[in-house]
């Protein structure tokens, strides 16, 4: 066995936390916010493991105890401690919820479904925007036993359908502007149990003759819901049906169970990672929820904070207008978000460092950020605000790694507890060798967060596992002190004349190109090379871009067969919720 040293931070003990922040009266404030972590962390060392055939795995103590917990009791285990507390409140309208209402409502609302011939096992579907109802009925449909399939409130009738047929979803929770849409994509479809279910979001919007209305489920009148009722329930049981992005292919269900959530809130959890302070008299973090709850980065950071006490603050649509808005009437602690949002916040002069002046650390996963773009942020907001990196994926419920507020903001951290990592060579000369720091070949993960397979689709379950080991189809490597950076997907890769070339390469090289507010590169066929690589480029406004000088840009900065063989300019660049780079519909331009 290797051991690999490295410096972390790692925090005190809990009783002393508790003791430092009851002697702080207000540490929501960035002033007592630093007095206090500075006692929060001290230097330590830990073991970072590496076996002989180079298996990775976390340097950090293993957790137990999650194995027979379930996701909403797991939820509110100390919700009593901060039932006055605000649990959610809109953006928009400004309606909210204690946690005590948030609980009572819950446990009304699982009784109504079971009520509603809703059995465990069943599947509901949630087609809403980010508004606190979200969490009302995802955390309902957890403690009745039911599977919850989230789906995109944008998504066409087509979309909708696919994904709704393929769930085997018996009940739908939408909003009044999506009514039309969703009743169109189920007119044939006969495992409907219920009547579309109307979630009032602020709009006051007419009650829809044929529906079901949220509130007429969480009455006063309703009991909440008994022991009784719970039996049956499996921590194995399948939880979430989210789907993948489908960057790769066609959406797939992604089947995550109670004790996949439980174990990944707990991994992230550990001190070194998880920069939220539990609620108490006299602090309550605010964390602005502006990552779509459809999408498991936005549904993880939703869980993580009302397991702590935090106040969630909703966005329903996000704009530049609604961005600002928002932390103009709330002081936001912390801020978690994806690459557009860094850009946007990073070039967007309305922005400025007094909106964000008391978030402590703001945290960016779901795709990897270039050195240009982080400096620029950092450049732009110097308010001791720490900035990390995190990666993983939905199959991975969510994460895999995660920076401490000590490490390199171009890597995306450290292996979480009960995790491990094999880097696996992907050239034809040693196929599925497990690599070494600072090689670059597919990140394997293993874990008890991996899910439990693909839904009905046992042939891309087989195709994405070796085994107990999941094969992201992302490409990666690690460093001695074993930090892990993702250089892009294995499957984006361009093959000039056998050469490999990755695209992230490539876009962080235009990015330092004047004028460029965005890129994307991929790959397009060439009759003597394979492939040549294409960019497609976004310029600042008013500006035009000379496609040869950029290319002799790219030419000085790259090996020969890297440079460009095509560029063209685009308004926008297609990407998914998450922030990742659609290739796919790049390649139909």
């Amino acid at each position: 066995m290797t051991i690999l040293q490295l410096s972390l931070f790692t925090r005190i003990s809990y009783i002393n936390i508790k003791c430092i922040k009851e002697c702080i009266v207000n540490v929501s404030s960035k002033n007592h916010w630093r007095k206090f972590n500075k006692h929060r962390y001290y230097a330590t060392t830990i073991n970072l493991k590496v076996d002989a055939q180079n298996v990775v795995s976390s340097g950090l103590s293993d957790i137990s105890g999650f194995e027979n917990i379930h996701l909403h009791d797991f939820i509110w285990e100390k919700v009593g401690r901060w039932s006055n507390h605000t649990a959610l409140v809109c953006a928009n309208t400004g309606r909210s919820y204690t946690y005590g209402q948030l609980r009572k409502a819950c446990g009304k609302l699982a009784t109504s479904l079971r009520k509603n011939n809703l059995l465990s096992g069943d599947t509901i579907a949630i087609i809403l925007p980010n508004i606190p109802e979200f969490a009302i009925i995802i955390l309902a449909a957890n403690e009745a036993g039911l599977r919850t399939t989230l789906i995109n409130p944008t998504y066409t009738i087509y979309e909708i359908k696919r994904q709704l047929e393929n769930a085997d979803a018996q009940a739908i929770f939408t909003f009044p502007a999506k009514y039309i849409d969703i009743k169109a994509s189920i007119e044939k479809n006969s495992k409907i149990k219920l009547p579309i279910i109307i979630v009032n979001d602020g709009t006051n919007a007419s009650s829809i003759s044929g529906t079901i209305q949220l509130n007429d489920l969480i009455r006063d009148d309703i009991e909440d819901f008994s022991i009784s009722q719970k039996t049956g329930i499996s921590c194995e049981d399948t939880v979430f049906l989210p789907y993948s992005s489908g960057t790769t292919g066609l959406p797939k269900g992604v089947e995550s169970s109670h004790r996949n959530i439980v174990v990944n809130i707990l991994q992230s959890a550990d001190p070194i990672f998880f920069p939220g302070i539990e609620a108490s008299e006299h602090h309550q973090d605010i964390i602005p929820l502006i990552l779509p709850l459809y999408h498991y980065y936005g549904l993880a950071t939703m869980y993580a904070y009302l397991r702590i006490g935090a106040k969630l603050v909703c966005l329903p649509q996000f704009s530049t207008e609604n961005f600002i808005k928002l932390f103009e009437n709330h002081r936001c602690t912390l801020l978690h978000v994806v690459p557009p949002i860094v850009q946007m916040m990073t070039y967007n002069e309305r922005i400025t460092p007094r909106h964000i002046e008391s978030v402590r650390i703001t945290l960016t996963a779901a795709a990897p950020l270039g050195e240009k773009l982080i400096t620029k942020f950092q450049s732009r907001f110097t308010n001791d605000m720490n900035f990390m990196q995190g990666y993983g994926m939905t199959e991975l419920s969510p994460f895999v790694t995660i920076s401490s507020v000590n490490t390199s903001t171009l890597s995306c951290g450290y292996l979480l507890p009960n995790t491990q990592m094999r880097i696996v060579n992907t050239r034809d000369d040693t196929l599925g060798r497990n690599l070494g720091p600072h090689e670059v070949g597919e990140i394997y993960v293993r874990g008890p967060q991996v899910m439990k397979g693909y839904y009905k689709n046992p042939k891309a379950t087989e195709e994405t596992m070796d085994r107990d080991w999941f094969k992201t189809g992302d490409l990666g490597y690690y460093t001695e002190d074993g930090l892990l950076y993702v250089q892009g997907r294995l499957k984006e890769l361009i093959k000039v004349k056998g050469y490999q070339v990755a695209p992230t390469e490539l876009e962080e090289v235009i990015r330092h190109y004047d004028n460029i507010e965005d890129v994307a590169v991929i790959g397009v066929t060439h009759e003597n090379y394979g492939e040549i690589p294409k960019a497609f480029v976004v310029p600042k406004s008013g500006i035009k871009i000379n496609e040869n000088k950029l290319k002799k840009f790219v030419a000085k900065h790259v090996a020969k067969y890297k440079q460009l063989g095509y560029v063209q300019v685009i308004e926008s660049i297609p990407k998914s919720a998450a922030g990742k780079i659609l290739r796919k519909e790049l390649k139909n331009l």
